[in-house]
């Protein structure tokens, strides 16, 4: 999976925070990197390890919006 094959016109916004909704064969690393972040950014939001393989339907927060 690549940065460019991430749709991010699906991310969504709810209370301060900006989602997105894994896909099947996305990687954190192309997901971070699409929305404008770092895969250790991500990660540390999410309560992940920066080489976690995610599953498709899991809701991931992108951003915090204050």
């Amino acid at each position: 999976m690549y940065p460019e094959s991430i749709n991010t016109a699906s991310n969504y916004y709810k209370n301060g925070k900006i989602y997105y909704n894994v896909q099947k064969d996305d990687e954190l690393w192309a997901i971070a990197t699409a929305n404008g972040t770092s895969t250790a950014k991500l990660a540390k939001l999410n309560r992940l390890e920066p080489t976690a393989v995610i599953k498709a339907g899991r809701k991931l927060i992108i951003a915090i919006q204050e």
